[in-house]
């Protein structure tokens, strides 16, 4: 039983005793590549193989219990743990408004993200027209929830973070809009309901690694945040974050947990090689994570009153095997807030980065934005890590 406990996370130890699932998806780890064990659980009929990790040897799956108890009882693995959810940290609100009277920023910068291709894994993105006309930037889409071909979104979120990034949305009665001709490489993995799980995040990150030199991939956005502290996913993670960034791959994440309560910290924005972007709330009097090694979040940037042009997420692009075309968006708005959105207009700063200089990788930028970021008086730092990003002082 020592041993059992050892291989075996609590959660699941828990649930596998009691017997009360005749189903898991797990995520499971062997103690080396064994090709015996591997075929083993491809050809099972109990078993649904969601994703094969070779190089560390993780296999993500759905295994009936009798399967379960075998695995745990074989030799050749070295881990199980339950596969955790993962969350989009972006609410919107549902009461649509018209568009307000507002103003167009002027730029204050000649560059616009062009010939910048950013990796997005998210609930998917309508073709509205800034995103195909007149040059189609959605240079990719893979769905790995209805295995969709064209692309859609049906629950906005997705949508919300690419018009911030390299679309255009109101802020404060103004129009703000800065790498309006950056390309994206989108992957859907979250459901209509803002759900997913990390053996489907693992599959989209892998083909993002797959993929990168082929599409020129820069960034890698990563809206979204685990609700529990689990080592051995978080390890996981690590890993992948890591080989990305060795590819000269910026990797953004949120704070996470869909509030600016930096004290909850406790999934992907505890990695390193990745910027973590919280939201600027003055009303928020909790603490992140501060030491002489590190300050979690990085910068804060605009956290809520963020206006987004609203979509139609019932659309579905195909049926029976023929193409639908879009329906016109109406002219209504819809409010956003979440620490996706501070992200979101963090990478958006970071494309126009890149387009000046393409060799930046993740170190050279938190060496910049410790000289191009401005602190807010009377906010920890614990709160506001760097402060936030002067575009001017970032970009000279």
């Amino acid at each position: 039983m020592i041993t059992i406990k050892n291989k075996i996370h609590t959660n699941l130890l828990n649930i596998f005793n009691k017997r009360t699932l005749t189903n898991y998806r797990i995520i499971l780890e062997l103690n080396n590549s064994s090709p015996k064990i591997i075929k083993k659980i491809q050809d099972n009929q109990n078993c649904t193989l969601i994703h094969h990790m070779c190089d560390l040897n993780i296999i993500c799956c759905i295994v009936s219990h009798k399967l379960l108890n075998m695995l745990i009882n074989s030799p050749e693995v070295k881990y199980i743990s339950f596969d955790s959810e993962v969350f989009l940290c972006g609410n919107k609100l549902y009461s649509e408004i018209e568009k307000p009277n507002y103003k167009t920023m002027p730029y204050n910068t000649n560059l616009t993200g062009k010939n910048i291709r950013i990796g997005i894994i998210d609930s998917g993105i309508y073709p509205l027209n800034i995103f195909i006309k007149p040059k189609n930037r959605i240079v990719l889409f893979k769905d790995f929830i209805n295995n969709i071909s064209y692309p859609y979104d049906d629950n906005g979120h997705g949508t919300a973070m690419c018009n911030i990034i390299g679309g255009n949305f109101i802020y404060k009665n103004t129009v703000l809009k800065n790498s309006s001709e950056c390309d994206f490489c989108v992957i859907k993995t979250f459901d209509k309901y803002n759900k997913s799980y990390c053996s489907l995040i693992f599959k989209a990150i892998d083909l993002i690694y797959e993929i990168s030199a082929k599409f020129n991939i820069q960034i890698l956005y990563l809206p979204f945040e685990l609700h529990e502290f689990n080592k051995f996913i978080l390890d996981i993670f690590q890993i992948l974050i890591d080989k990305i960034s060795k590819s000269n791959i910026i990797v953004l994440v949120p704070s996470g947990n869909n509030s600016t309560n930096y004290c909850s910290l406790k999934g992907l924005s505890l990695l390193d090689n990745c910027l973590v972007v919280g939201g600027i709330n003055f009303k928020d009097s909790s603490k992140g994570i501060y030491s002489n090694k590190f300050i979690k979040p990085n910068i804060v940037s605009i956290y809520e009153n963020i206006y987004l042009q609203n979509i139609n997420t019932k659309y579905v692009p195909e049926k029976n095997n023929q193409y639908i075309y879009p329906t016109k968006p109406n002219n209504s708005l819809i409010e956003y807030f979440g620490t996706s959105c501070s992200c979101a207009y963090v990478c958006a700063l970071i494309t126009l980065l890149k387009q000046k200089n393409i060799s930046v990788n993740i170190n050279d930028v938190m060496s910049l934005l410790k000289i191009s970021c401005n602190k807010t008086n009377n906010l920890d730092d614990s709160i506001q890590g760097l402060g936030t990003i002067n575009l001017t002082q970032l970009l000279e």
